[in-house]
């Protein structure tokens, strides 16, 4: 019946154009993590399919998910994830008419929800969504609604546009993603997987919409089934659930909308119930990080982007309110990556280059802190990371850095109107992953790492309207990875790498023809590349995780006048 196929097809692609669209709203998160644990639980059967084994299962956010695995062929692990789910995905809008197709499949995916969750999950978060998950499912398998078509259809185009999604950000920007990892095991160009991927998930797609399409006949829709309880599927069962025709099965499926109704209650409650208990990971899917850059605007600190643990980059922007401790995702950067430079003019945050851990970007951008909105405002001469930014006098200046090939010499200049850019001058040496503050109409420059990889202990005071190095001083010893904040008539360095991390906070006071740095203070335990804010005699250091909320950044706040380090618990943050 062309008519009916020709409502599925306009039905499904423009579910398919609206998802695409709403995907990073409320209304799609929700349904995301129910995707993220398809992909999650793709990787631990085919570890054990493969001679592997499984250790956990988590379903971090709406976008996130780790499973901890051991042994298996790692090109049938690392690929299970995106073709695993585009498979389901297929299966499942294929089988959308296919009553008997469909409701083993409910049961399969249901069973396979409790199995994972109760054997691999090891958090609250995800113990709660898995079981109503897997119990949902289960339920869809012993009755037949009005609505089960619907529900296939829209699972099977999440799994779908997720792995498009998904695999169109990895061809766009580079990230430590399946594909990367496959990639540096198997020796495989890391484009080649994702183009095999894509080939994959669309042969599975367009063979779904055959089938479907095909299914869509006279003679296939009058055996469809669309209601009676469950029997086990046997020749007669279906010969005379295709013949309902007399008074009496009518009068049963009319009594059958009382079940249904009850039904519908417990679904939307566990529905309900799901998303209260879920409802920080998927609305503030905040998470743990380092190499994040933070700053100050409007009494508010700024994360940007940052790398975890695994090697995932990220494009967050966060907003903290440091009066509710509230933490809040306002916008995104174009691209994962970390090792940028921020600086603050007035209202506006100024973020420039950076690394995916592919490749360095040129980028300035410019996030408006009272409107949250971010746009490019122009480009740097070249692509760089890991330098360092000061701003003095209302021009800001880019110091050193690397490429992507080479360490930087340079000092940039550049206007934070037009972000027109200007060499003014040269560091004795090229170095990177340094840091810069601006004191009494000076810039200095700490630390770093030179060609060779070593750690310099050069402290190097600029005079920004030259660009020529004033004088030289020295730290006690070569460092790098640190961070600077100017505090009253001073600078404080704090941590940094020099084969461990350091737990000494330096200060940097000028005096006459000498630079000369003394010990300020101790913290409890070392810190290099963490992002630091001063602001209302504290000082905050924001990177890593929380001592006890293990998935949440790390915000520590030290309080200059009492000398105490607390570590800030966001609110209603819940304890996975």
């Amino acid at each position: 019946m062309l008519d009916m196929r020709t409502r599925w097809l306009t039905r499904n692609v423009s579910l398919a154009l609206l998802l695409f669209l709403l995907w990073d709203t409320v209304i799609v998160k929700p349904l995301r993590v129910l995707v993220v644990l398809f992909h999650e639980i793709f990787h631990a059967l085919a570890a054990l399919v493969t001679g592997g084994g499984v250790r956990t299962i988590e379903v971090v956010s709406h976008r996130i998910g780790l499973t901890s695995l051991y042994g298996g062929i790692a090109g049938v692990v690392y690929s299970s994830g995106y073709v695993g789910t585009a498979f389901l995905g297929a299966l499942l809008l294929g089988s959308s008419h296919r009553w008997p197709v469909k409701r083993s499949l409910y049961l399969g995916i249901g069973v396979l929800i409790l199995a994972n969750t109760l054997g691999f999950v090891r958090t609250p978060f995800g113990w709660a969504y898995g079981l109503v998950a897997g119990v949902f499912f289960i339920t869809l398998f012993f009755k037949e609604f009005w609505f089960s078509t619907y529900i296939t259809e829209l699972v099977g185009l999440l799994c779908i546009v997720d792995v498009f999604y998904a695999i169109t950000g990895f061809f766009l920007s580079y990230s430590r993603n399946d594909a990367a990892i496959l990639s540096e095991l198997s020796g495989l160009p890391y484009y080649l997987i994702l183009s095999i991927w894509t080939v994959v998930a669309m042969a599975l797609v367009s063979a779904a919409g055959y089938i479907t399409w095909h299914n869509l006949t006279p003679e296939k829709l009058e055996s469809r089934l669309q209601w009676g309880e469950f029997y086990f599927v046997t020749r007669r069962f279906v010969e005379r659930n295709c013949g309902m025709t007399d008074l009496e099965n009518n009068a049963e499926k009319r009594r059958g909308w009382s079940t249904i109704a009850v039904y519908i209650s417990i679904l939307v409650a566990v529905v309900l119930l799901t998303i209260w208990v879920s409802r920080y990971v998927l609305f503030q899917p905040w998470t743990a990080r380092e190499w994040a850059n933070a700053t100050a605007a409007r009494e508010e600190i700024y994360i940007f982007g940052g790398r975890d643990r695994h090697g995932r980059n990220y494009d967050e922007i966060y907003r903290v309110d440091l009066q509710d401790l509230r933490i809040h995702e306002i916008a995104s950067l174009p691209s994962p990556r970390f090792g940028m430079a921020t600086a603050v003019v007035g209202d506006r945050i100024y973020v420039f280059g950076g690394f995916d851990g592919r490749k360095c970007y040129d980028d300035i951008l410019v996030l408006d802190a009272k409107r949250d909105r971010l746009t490019r405002l122009a480009h740097l001469p070249s692509s760089r990371c890991f330098g360092a930014v000061a701003v003095n006098s209302g021009q800001i200046y880019y110091l050193g850095g690397w490429d992507g090939a080479e360490q930087l010499d340079e000092i940039l200049r550049i206007d934070p109107d037009s972000g027109d850019t200007k060499l003014i001058g040269k560091l004795p040496s090229p170095r990177e992953l340094v840091a810069a503050e601006s004191l009494d109409g000076k810039i200095y420059l700490f630390g770093g790492s030179d060609k060779r990889g070593d750690y310099l202990d050069d402290v190097l005071e600029i005079d920004p309207t030259t660009g020529s190095v004033v004088r030289m001083g020295h730290l006690p010893s070569g460092r790098t990875r640190t961070s600077a904040v100017s505090l009253d008539d001073r600078i404080l360095l704090i941590g940094g790498w020099e084969g461990e991390k350091l737990n000494e906070v330096l200060s940097l006071k000028p005096d006459g023809e000498v630079l000369k740095t003394q010990l300020y203070s101790r913290l409890e335990r070392g810190y290099s590349d963490v992002g630091t804010v001063h602001l209302d005699r504290r000082i905050y250091l924001v990177g890593g995780a929380h001592e006890r909320f293990q998935r949440q950044i790390q915000v520590l706040r030290w309080d200059l006048e009492s000398g105490k380090v607390d570590s800030i618990k966001f609110r209603s943050f819940l304890f996975w």
